[in-house]
């Protein structure tokens, strides 16, 4: 676990004798914190331990967190909840270069392997992946599921989850293996969702139908995860937000946690809610698709869960 911990701070982050670390949890004990901090201290860091309630939605703002995470070089959270789109995480990044990694609901097992992971790989496969999702217009994606939807590219929000947080501004899960684009607006179609933390697996075949970028009809499996964007945030919570794309090779299988599964390799996973300031909203919220077949523009590119 220390030597993780050390791998996350020097590899993944890049940290330099007496900057700012901000070590953020809303877990009352967890062996990853105490390992992340205990190290932040022996590499020469300064450390500010915070912890947050646990009665908040992912990426809900933290107002009171706003100066800490001003004044920070880098901000980790080990959290339950996400704090990767809060306000105050995009404003500390974008305005004073902080650089970020989050895991949200990452347990032992996934964080010592995001650290085995191959980075060089990964980033090869965002970069590509990237590269062509820049220079479409229109992305279509269909499942086994019954997913049929469209989404309008937006090539100026593309950006690559490849774990390098040595860049000031940088943000990245752990573990790390996306391509994505967001804030996005307009999708229209169904989405059969394979996962979501809201209790729906694929055997559920929960659909939901999306007109202008917005939730606007749902099958009665689906009703849960509606139900709980609604209460997070009213209707706003129900806009499309983020369209994402797997891109680590390690992650093959549904683990269960959000954070894993929608790195896994040829997946794809939409989010509804808030992206920092760029959508202000309380929530946000992924799900994810398996086994998807895209084209960018009239361009396959991933074909049944395989990157081509």
């Amino acid at each position: 676990m220390q030597s993780a911990a050390h791998k996350l701070l020097t590899r993944h982050l890049g940290l330099r004798k007496g900057e700012i670390v901000v070590v953020v949890t809303d877990r009352k004990d967890c062996p990853i914190f105490r390992a992340v901090c205990k190290e932040v201290v022996g590499l020469g860091g300064e450390l500010k331990k915070v912890r947050i309630t646990t009665k908040r939605t992912n990426s809900q703002p933290l107002p009171h967190l706003r100066e800490t995470f001003n004044q920070a070089d880098i901000i980790i959270g080990v959290t339950d909840r996400s704090i990767s789109h809060c306000p105050e995480t995009r404003i500390a990044r974008k305005r004073y270069g902080t650089r970020v990694i989050t895991m949200p609901g990452i347990d032992r097992k996934l964080f010592l392997k995001a650290m085995m992971a191959n980075q060089k790989r990964v980033k090869e496969i965002g970069d590509k992946l990237a590269e062509k999702l820049r220079r479409s217009g229109v992305v279509r994606i269909t499942t086994p599921s019954g997913t049929n939807v469209t989404v309008r590219s937006l090539t100026s929000a593309v950006s690559v989850d490849d774990g390098d947080s040595t860049r000031k501004g940088r943000l990245n899960n752990l573990p790390y293996g996306e391509t994505c684009m967001a804030p996005i607006n307009t999708a229209n179609g169904v989405i059969a969702i394979d996962f979501s933390k809201i209790s729906i697996r694929p055997r559920d075949k929960a659909k939901v139908m999306l007109r202008k970028g917005k939730i606007v009809e749902w099958n009665s499996k689906a009703k849960r995860l509606v139900d709980y964007l609604r209460k997070a945030d009213g209707r706003k919570a129900l806009k499309v937000v983020e369209l994402g794309f797997g891109t680590n090779p390690a992650h093959k299988k549904i683990y269960g946690k959000i954070v894993h599964d929608e790195k896994i390799l040829g997946s794809v996973h939409i989010a509804f809610g808030g992206f920092g300031n760029a959508r202000k909203c309380k929530v946000h919220e992924d799900v994810v698709l398996l086994k998807p077949t895209v084209f960018f523009d009239n361009r396959l590119v991933i074909n049944k869960g395989r990157i081509v």
